[in-house]
């Protein structure tokens, strides 16, 4: 009898096991990652990871921007480029309906979108794998405007037209917002639907997404609160307006309870409005980058260095950090959601996730290391430099006697003060207002040297006219 009542035991607990994370590892991911969050200076966040069709793991820390409710995991945060996935999933979705293929065109939908003929060879599969041949920078003008209205996508579309492509359609990966917007839009052609409004419908609603919302006012109904922007690597309330207009490419909002329910339609659990033939498709890998690096719809598809698969995606708002991901052999996968973003802090969440794999294989995980703001440290110390400078041309302006060199330095000074922010610009590939957003403490100090600089140069001009005419 005791034979027995053991061996039920023993085989009630080997069923459980994989639906369970065991007590060390739950208190070392909690230990990693409340030491992470705290280095890394992130006001709210909010994780859970899902197993064998069960969530086995959550943890949620801190506080929303506004209002500074207590994180739960049923506050919506904005989950950036992983709004992509969501997209991509409903593409699948009206092509296993027949109402689309991945060789439609642009132009069979947006025949009023011009891209110098190029709609005519821009193709679904295109879009969904950003081998349109629209560039990042093209792509970045159109996001992230704040439009509060609800417009239709094909009018934000629009402003794409006229612009040249860098690349022929489907011979690069040019990762770009603007390919998801013209997906978007597309979306609302078919549908005859309002983008937010197809989503809740045939997506959200029957994955039971109670937290998930594809437009502002639905966002404010769900709980959604804005994030922080990082000035020098200190959290700050955000100014950045919700962006209506990006809902196809960037701002979603979800819940983690609620991303579980993705993870486990990943996990093979579909429903009767999300069959199958559907999951199959949307995770087919489309397009091959690199070896063994593809793009899907919405998904990217690479390996872990132990060789196996994982399906994941990113995303990034001003004010919001998120990673997803899915491993198909071990049948688990993860969703992690943060409320704070800085360009310079993006690559340690990537490493926080890498951690977390780690120890759930029994790893030890590894170091993140600490940020720490050098550039903009490099920056005050110019803007410091430059202030004395004036300063010092104010007060000593009518004793300075080296005229030719003041006309040099000021006219030096005006130039590099009026080339600064274009340069950045250039050399970013960033629209300024992205710049703004994603780096603010950047953009300020560098607009602050603009200025300083050409108001040094001016001083310059007039003390050695002054002189001159003396």
């Amino acid at each position: 009898m005791k034979l027995t009542c053991l061996g039920v035991i023993l085989i009630v607990c080997f069923i459980l096991y994989p639906y369970t994370v065991r007590a060390e590892t739950s208190k070392e991911l909690t230990d990693y990652l409340e030491r992470y969050l705290e280095q890394e200076k992130i006001p709210g966040a909010s994780i859970s990871i899902v197993s064998k069709g069960e969530t086995v793991y959550t943890y949620n820390w801190g506080v929303t921007g506004e209002d500074e409710q207590r994180v739960t995991s049923q506050t919506p945060f904005t989950i950036g480029s992983i709004s992509k996935s969501f997209t991509g999933l409903a593409i699948a979705k009206l092509i296993d309906e027949g109402q689309l293929s991945l060789d439609h065109h642009i132009s069979d939908f947006l025949p009023s979108l011009h891209l110098h003929g190029a709609e005519n060879h821009i193709t679904i599969r295109h879009l969904l794998t950003h081998t349109s041949g629209i560039s990042s920078y093209d792509g970045l003008k159109i996001s992230d405007i704040g439009n509060a209205e609800q417009i239709e996508l094909k009018k934000i579309a629009q402003r794409l037209s006229g612009i040249s492509l860098t690349q022929e359609p489907g011979s690069v990966h040019q990762y770009s917002a603007a390919n998801y917007l013209i997906l978007g839009a597309i979306i609302e052609e078919v549908t005859k639907q309002k983008f937010a409004d197809y989503m809740q419908q045939h997506i959200f609603s029957p994955l039971g997404m109670t937290h998930t919302a594809a437009d502002e006012d639905a966002a404010n109904r769900t709980g959604y609160r804005s994030g922080y922007q990082s000035w020098f690597g200190y959290p700050v309330k955000s100014k950045v307006a919700y962006d209506n207009s990006g809902t196809p490419y960037s701002t979603i909002t979800s819940s983690a309870e609620d991303m579980t329910q993705f993870i486990l339609l990943l996990l093979g659990r579909h429903n009767e409005d999300v069959s199958a033939s559907i999951l199959n498709r949307y995770t087919e890998k489309l397009y091959e980058r690199k070896s063994d690096v593809y793009y899907g719809f919405g998904l990217r598809h690479t390996k872990l260095h132990s060789g196996q698969d994982i399906i994941w995606h990113s995303g990034s708002t001003p004010d919001a950090h998120a990673e997803l991901f899915y491993i198909p052999e071990e049948d688990w996968g993860a969703i992690i959601l943060t409320n704070k973003n800085h360009i310079f802090e993006e690559t340690s969440l990537p490493l926080l996730k890498q951690g977390i794999i780690d120890i759930m294989h029994d790893h030890k995980p590894g170091n993140i290391p600490s940020y720490y703001p050098t550039s903009q440290l490099i920056l005050c110390l110019l803007l410091t430099a430059l202030f004395l400078w004036t300063t010092f041309l104010i007060i000593k302006r009518r004793k300075i006697k080296r005229k030719k060199r003041l006309l040099i330095i000021g006219t030096l000074s005006v130039v590099l003060g009026g080339i600064i922010i274009p340069i950045l610009i250039y050399l970013t590939q960033s629209p300024w207002r992205s710049i703004s957003a994603f780096a603010p403490d950047i953009a300020f100090l560098t607009l602050s040297l603009a200025v300083l600089m050409v108001c040094s140069g001016i001083i310059c001009f007039l003390t050695y006219f002054r002189k001159t005419t003396n």
